[in-house]
């Protein structure tokens, strides 16, 4: 519940630094609706995952880097926080550097007789990112750990975000233009197709027509617009190996704020009745995010919260640790407690194994474990370690299937109930030892337990 608390706050602390950059080129009320348009995409965090941190700290850092004519010490703080965001999710590298990277390469090649104070500001925003990498690095280095950091990077990369696949490059491009079906294939989804078309063509028909002249006078030839439009284009990487709205407002964001700045200018430069064009779309676009908030199945939800339980028929449960405080459907919880019955025999005698999805049916018991994660990676484990223990019959095993083991018996075969959507097998398997081993063979002497 901490966790959920500190990413919510996060989050909002996002909200805030948003509203921060878009008064630079926005007035405040405007300012207000693009964050409000931010708030009605993703209204609240669904789960803790890194993108939320590291999005804070890479506004954080574009905040201090715009502020850097104010005060030099500002260079270093922007570098710092970049450094910190890319310390939150390795592979958001992408994502963060390039933007500073272009800025700083944009005003060393463009901007005229101050090539010595470019200098010196890449060299300070260098300091700030490098000072905590080497500091990471070298307290992995004192526990021996660099080497396995690097081959988790890879192998994540690999595996996980399949990097070297043709066809995630591919199926990024189709999910972008809403070709395939994705985790952000309705209107929030498409809003961010928008977004994107709009933030490319500002920084294109900018960049090009400042190459060719020198003395471009327009409302988007501006360095902080460019600025939050390059953080917004960049941001689209975060969602390379899955393309998720939730992963898009953690990057892609401020590029609300430049879709506002526009028709702003628009607004101000039009007639009459298309002004009434901008603003009625605008109002029923809001009314429409507003009542598909919180009890509505969308992209920006993992699981849309039910008017029923919250209201009436929830359940709390106080046997196990992890649901107290929580309201639970009926379904949900009297099937993790059929679950939970099940295994807490065993659990002074044996270790957990889960070669399913189910994380909650894993972790709620608090066997000893030897998997590092709480779901089967082949890649990530030592699967001889896991055979020992099944051989040696002092193992619980979760399962999609039924598996066929000697002196094993099924504790527990039932299907997952609808309020349990997102498991990849419609039934749940939980193999225990006919015979149980003695307690003290569970000893760290006897094995190493590796209790995560």
């Amino acid at each position: 519940m901490s966790v959920g608390i500190m990413t919510g706050l996060f989050y909002s602390l996002t909200l805030f630094l948003s509203y921060r950059v878009f008064l630079r080129f926005l007035p405040k009320h405007l300012s207000f609706i693009a964050v409000l348009f931010i708030f009605l995409v993703h209204p609240y965090i669904f789960y803790p995952a890194p993108n939320y941190f590291m999005y804070t700290f890479q506004l954080l850092a574009l905040i201090f880097f715009l502020k850097y004519s104010q005060n030099r010490f500002n260079g270093f703080l922007a570098g710092f926080f970049i450094s910190i965001s890319l310390l939150s999710r390795y592979s958001s590298f992408i994502a963060i550097l390039p933007p500073f990277i272009i800025l700083l390469g944009w005003e060393f090649f463009t901007v005229q007789n101050t090539k010595k104070n470019i200098i010196e500001k890449i060299a300070i925003v260098c300091a700030g990112i490098g000072i905590p990498l080497i500091i990471f690095a070298a307290y992995l280095a004192m526990n021996s750990a660099l080497g396995n950091f690097f081959y988790q990077m890879e192998i994540t990369s690999k595996v996980w975000g399949k990097v070297g696949s043709v066809d995630t490059y591919l199926n990024f491009v189709a999910s972008i233009l809403q070709i395939n079906e994705s985790y952000a294939s309705d209107l929030r989804g498409k809003l961010f197709t928008l977004i994107l078309i709009i933030c490319l063509f500002i920084i294109c028909s900018k960049g090009i027509r400042k190459i060719f002249d020198k003395q471009l006078n327009s409302a988007y030839a501006r360095y902080d617009v460019a600025a939050a439009c390059l953080v917004t284009v960049f941001g689209y990487l975060n969602s390379l190996h899955v393309y998720e709205t939730f992963r898009l407002v953690n990057g892609a964001s401020l590029g609300v704020g430049i879709v506002v700045f526009v028709f702003y200018n628009i607004f101000s430069q039009t007639i009459k009745p298309v002004k009434y064009l901008i603003v009625i779309p605008a109002v029923l676009l809001g009314l429409y995010l507003s009542t598909t908030m919180f009890f509505s199945k969308t992209t920006s939800s993992y699981y849309p919260w039910g008017k029923d339980v919250l209201f009436h028929n929830g359940v709390t449960n106080k046997n196990i640790a992890i649901f107290k405080g929580k309201l639970l459907s009926k379904e949900y919880n009297d099937f993790y407690q059929e679950v939970f019955d099940s295994i807490a025999p065993y659990k002074k005698s044996c270790y957990i194994i889960n070669y399913t999805s189910d994380v909650v049916a894993f972790l709620m018991n608090d066997l000893p474990r030897v998997q590092i994660a709480p779901i089967y990676f082949k890649w990530l484990d030592d699967v001889s370690k896991q055979a020992k223990l099944v051989d040696q019959n002092r193992a619980i095993i979760l399962s999609y299937k039924a598996l066929d083991l000697p002196d094993y018996q099924i504790i527990f075969n039932k299907k997952w109930p609808d309020a349990i959507p997102w498991m990849e097998s419609n039934y749940l398997f939980i193999y225990a030892p006919k015979k149980c081993a003695n307690d003290d063979r569970l000893s760290p002497e006897n094995f190493e337990i590796r209790n995560h």
